[in-house]
C-alpha cells in the first residue's frame, strides 16, 4: 500500500469512549495511510454504570466535537453504538443531523453508520451478535425494527458487559453459533469488541459480516469522498464495491 503524504491525507475525527481499547486501532487499520486519524475521549463518568452512561453520552456528543478547536476535518464519527440504541432509530438520526448542522461537516454515530451500511447494502435478513446485557440487547432490537432491519436471530455473547475484554476467539465462536439459514449479514454491534480477526478469514463467505468499526470506516470515508482503501476492501468487498462506485 503507498504511503500517502500526512499534508494530503484525508483529516477525519473520532470521539471514542474513555475506556474503549478497540475502536480507534480497528478504524486506523482500515483506513491506512490515506487519512490522518484524530481522536478525542469522552469524559468519564465515576460511579456510573452502563446504563447511566448511555443515558448521558449523546449529551456530550457536542462538547467531543468542539474538542477538535479549529483542526479541519472533513467528517467526524462518534465511535459509539449502544448509547444510540436507547435514542431509537429516529432520534438518533436526528442527533446526527443537529451535530453536523452545528459542526458544519459530516457527523454521525456507530449506530448511523450501520444504518445507512444496511441501507446500501440492501440486506433484508439480518442476525445480531450482542455483546451487551439482556436489557440493552432489547433495545437494539427496537432500534433496529425502528429502523426497517428486524433481527432474525440473535446471539448474545455471555457476562452482563463484556466488549472490551473479549478476544477474537470467543468472537470467533459467537459466530459460529447462528444457526438460522439463508441470513444476508450479521450485524456485529459494538465498537469496544474486536471484531477485525473474525471477519478477515470469513471474506467471502456467506452470511456477510458487517462491524460497527466497518461501517464507521466506511461512513468516514463516504462522507469526506474518500475512494475504497485495500484494508476496507479486504474486510468487506461489498460496501467497498459502493463506494469506490459513488467516488
Amino acid at each position: 500500500m503507498t504511503l500517502a503524504p500526512l499534508d494530503r491525507a484525508t483529516a477525519l475525527g473520532l470521539i471514542v469512549p474513555p475506556a474503549n481499547p478497540t475502536v480507534e486501532p480497528e478504524i486506523a487499520w482500515l483506513l491506512g495511510s490515506a487519512a490522518r486519524l484524530h481522536a478525542a475521549r469522552l469524559p468519564v463518568m465515576p460511579g456510573a454504570d452502563l446504563q447511566e452512561r448511555n443515558r448521558r453520552y449523546p449529551g456530550t456528543y457536542a462538547g467531543g466535537v468542539a474538542a477538535f478547536g479549529s483542526l479541519r476535518l472533513d467528517a467526524l464519527a462518534v465511535g459509539l453504538t449502544g448509547a444510540s440504541y436507547p435514542l431509537g432509530a429516529a432520534g438518533d438520526a436526528a442527533l446526527c443531523a443537529e451535530l453536523s448542522a452545528k459542526a458544519g461537516k459530516p457527523v454521525a454515530t456507530a449506530a448511523r453508520a450501520l444504518v445507512e451500511a444496511l441501507s446500501a447494502l440492501g440486506v433484508a435478513r439480518v442476525g445480531l451478535l450482542s455483546p451487551y446485557p439482556s436489557w440493552l440487547t432489547g433495545q437494539a432490537h427496537a432500534f433496529w425494527a425502528g429502523a426497517g432491519v428486524p433481527i432474525v436471530e440473535t446471539v448474545k455473547l455471555e457476562g452482563e458487559f463484556r466488549a472490551y475484554d473479549l478476544t477474537a476467539a470467543e468472537v470467533a465462536e459467537a459466530l459460529g453459533r447462528f444457526t438460522t439459514p439463508g441470513l444476508d449479514a450479521i450485524l456485529m454491534s459494538g465498537t469496544g469488541m474486536i471484531t477485525l480477526p473474525a471477519i478477515l478469514p470469513r471474506v467471502g463467505q456467506r452470511p456477510l459480516l458487517l462491524s460497527s468499526n466497518i461501517a464507521t470506516a466506511w461512513w468516514l470515508a463516504r462522507a469526506a469522498g474518500m475512494p475504497a482503501t485495500p484494508r476496507l476492501a479486504a474486510a468487506c468487498p461489498a460496501l467497498a464495491a459502493l463506494l469506490d462506485q459513488s467516488a
